[in-house]
């Protein structure tokens, strides 16, 4: 069974007339050598496009996400605060049946909703600060400062978080595709917009937006281009060349694309008949209750993920396939690929931290009588990093000249 169903609970001018790279070459090499031979070539498309005259207005993002982050975390403060004033509880801690896997799930509700409250005071806080020094400058210390306010206060967010947000997301496919036949899992639908499901929805997404504005603050406040975090005073490290992506970049995908994989293959045993790693009478409650299309449905997510995720390095992530009518042979968008794989390992990181709120002891019992079910799971701390660090190199290896500041 899933773990959270049985806790149901240049500055040169080589720089300056670069322009966006064409389709870039798949990065099937196996050897360093050959993936320096890919990096080459592009770095040479660069250096001969023609590129448009760089454009000193920002994107939309660029001014669009500070604002939101202010607007979200201001909005969250302002709830949390009315409700704690008037005497309410939050739905968080042992006050939402929904929190059983976070990590503060034992900690009693009313004493938990002020500090969310503080927290959401802090966020907003820090967000407006933000926002309103985008023409100004910032010295070493504040912009600091600002980094560590905001890694503890995502941190803070995160922990109201757990693996219920990955696993509805793995369900949805299915319950969208049955639903219209099946009053069951009609209904299954309102566990998705219950009060503390939607708490933790909304504090992942403050999280990734205070993650981002801080981002797009610390390039502008040490003095780089907001858009791409390039400088004209410093070459972007080695690490972050197209060559050392392709080389780095294949390795994490790789990982990140055999994590779901082997969580798959558990399911799918389960589905044919075998119950792998699972105590007969728990297989055969889980036959009973009709789950088996549940796991067949996941399973199917995560086998589609790992496909997905292989395409970080491969030609058809980069040039739609053939057999896609309408769209082969074009480009794939970057953010085609880079937003949902990010937005992805970005829920895999509360589902690492329930393995941390079960503790040692449980998760050993658990082990012991359906090690099938949970041994896939303890690999997810490595999931989420190695996934983000795939599609950030992706992203490296693919981004064309910045059309604000003109380097690339």
């Amino acid at each position: 069974m899933d773990l959270h169903e049985t806790h149901r609970p240049d500055p040169t001018t080589a720089r300056h007339t670069a322009g966006p790279t064409t389709a870039a070459q798949p990065v099937s090499a196996s050897t360093p050598a050959a993936a320096t031979t890919l990096g080459t070539t592009a770095a040479t498309h660069r250096a001969t496009d023609p590129a448009p005259p760089p454009d000193p207005r920002p994107p939309r993002h660029v001014r669009v996400v500070p604002a939101l982050a202010a607007v979200w975390w201001g909005v969250a403060a302002l709830v949390a605060l009315t409700v704690t004033l008037l005497g309410r509880t939050l739905p968080v801690g042992d006050a939402s049946r929904d929190a059983v896997g976070t990590l503060l799930h034992d900690v009693p509700g009313t004493t938990l909703s002020p500090l969310v409250t503080l927290l959401a005071l802090v966020g907003a806080t820090l967000a407006v600060v933000m926002l309103r020094t985008r023409r100004s400058a910032v010295a070493a210390r504040g912009r600091a400062a600002a980094t560590v306010v905001a890694a503890v206060t995502v941190a803070g967010a995160v922990a109201l978080t757990d693996a219920s947000i990955l696993a509805r997301l793995g369900y949805l496919p299915l319950l969208v595709v049955r639903a219209p036949f099946d009053a069951q899992f009609r209904d299954a639908f309102a566990g998705y917009v219950t009060p503390g499901v939607v708490l933790q929805y909304l504090a992942l997404g403050g999280a990734i937006l205070l993650t981002w504005a801080t981002v797009l603050f610390a390039r502008r406040a040490r003095g780089a281009c907001e858009v791409c975090g390039r400088t004209l005073d410093h070459p972007e490290p080695a690490w972050r060349t197209p060559t050392r992506a392709a080389v780095w970049g294949r390795r994490w995908a790789v990982v990140a694309a055999v994590i779901p994989a082997l969580y798959a293959a558990t399911r799918l045993a389960w589905v044919a008949g075998y119950p792998f790693g699972m105590q007969p009478d728990d297989y055969d409650a889980m036959v009973a209750d009709g789950m088996l299309a549940a796991a067949f449905g996941l399973a199917a997510f995560a086998l589609v993920g790992s496909v997905l995720t292989l395409g970080l390095f491969q030609r058809w992530g980069e040039v739609f396939p053939r057999w896609m009518v309408g769209l082969a042979g074009r480009r794939v968008p970057i953010m085609l690929a880079v937003v949902p794989a990010t937005l992805v390992a970005a829920a895999v990181v509360p589902a690492s931290l329930t393995l941390l709120a079960i503790g040692p002891e449980q998760l050993r019992a658990e082990a012991d009588e359906n090690w099938g079910a949970l041994a896939p799971m303890l690999l997810w701390p490595l999931w989420g990093p190695a996934l983000g660090a795939a599609t950030y190199a992706y992203y490296l290896r693919r981004r064309p000249a910045c059309r604000t500041c003109g380097l690339g």
